[in-house]
């Protein structure tokens, strides 16, 4: 399991990612958060098995995306820009073994 927090910035809502490798390439998350977006999204897809290969890579031969993850979350979240959206992908990610665990970060330099 995998376990990812993740601050949204000046929402001030914080997002746990929990993602769980289902073998195969596959995997599933799990959303605890207090932003009702994304609360929404966990209720659509959460614990949905998901095939990463199709998550997290344009399509060979025709170059489009096929992710649920984006097509949910670009429906449910007003907020396009919301680091959870690249937060759970990269849990996802982890979880299957295609990268491993470093954290990434967004800072404004004034």
């Amino acid at each position: 399991m995998v376990n990812v927090e993740i601050k949204g910035g000046i929402c001030g809502f914080t997002t746990q990612v929990y993602a769980e490798d289902k073998t195969g390439y596959k995997a599933s998350f799990r959303l605890e958060s207090k932003c009702p977006n994304w609360k929404k999204v966990d209720a659509f897809l959460g614990g949905k098995e998901l095939n990463m290969m199709t998550e997290l890579f344009k399509d060979k031969k025709t170059g489009a995306l096929n992710s649920q993850v984006m097509e949910v979350s670009l429906k449910m979240i007003p907020h396009v820009s919301c680091p959870v959206i690249s937060g759970i992908l990269k849990a996802l990610e982890v979880s299957v073994g295609l990268a491993l665990p470093k954290d990434a970060a967004i800072k404004f330099i004034k």
